[in-house]
């Protein structure tokens, strides 16, 4: 009986072993390739590559490589960008059960324009909350219009 309960035990074994590959392998494929500089031939690094509708991506590596796993079958268009380059998409990119498709960039450098200048105002809080002392700020407007001859002056003026 021992020895009926072994077999049977190592036969639903292989049997599980079976319908878990055929239930998680085959089903995704991927995209690898490289993108370089179109001018100068040199790997681009921090490339953003993206499969258009879906939230699948990659950045490229230092050697300008990405690998995007886990793609369902079909056909798909991708587009790489970076900043200070121009983008760049990539359609009818097939993509086969556990297959790996290649595709590979060429981004042309391009000159980043502006139409606009944005001009940022900083403000100076009234209180601020980290500070446990009290404490007053002189500014040099402030102290041409002092009468005062030196530092030690400044300091008695103040409160």
């Amino acid at each position: 009986m021992e020895k009926l309960n072994k077999v049977i035990s190592q036969f639903l074994l292989i049997v599980s072993l079976f319908i878990f590959h055929d239930v998680f392998a085959g089903q995704t494929g991927k995209i690898t390739g490289k993108v370089i500089d179109a001018d100068t031939k040199e790997p681009l690094v921090a490339v953003n590559v993206i499969v258009e509708g879906t939230s699948l991506g990659a950045a490229t590596d230092m050697d300008g490589d990405f690998i995007i796993l886990n793609i369902p079958p079909g056909n798909y268009t991708l587009f790489a960008s970076m900043i200070g380059y121009k983008q760049m998409r990539v359609s009818h990119v097939k993509v086969f059960v556990e297959r790996t498709t290649r595709v590979d960039f060429k981004l042309e450098p391009t000159v980043l324009e502006f139409s606009k200048g944005v001009t940022v105002v900083a403000e100076q809080p009234l209180i601020q909350r980290d500070l446990t002392a009290t404490a007053y700020s002189v500014s040099s407007d402030e102290i041409k219009v002092m009468p005062v001859e030196n530092f030690q002056d400044i300091l008695q003026l103040q409160a």
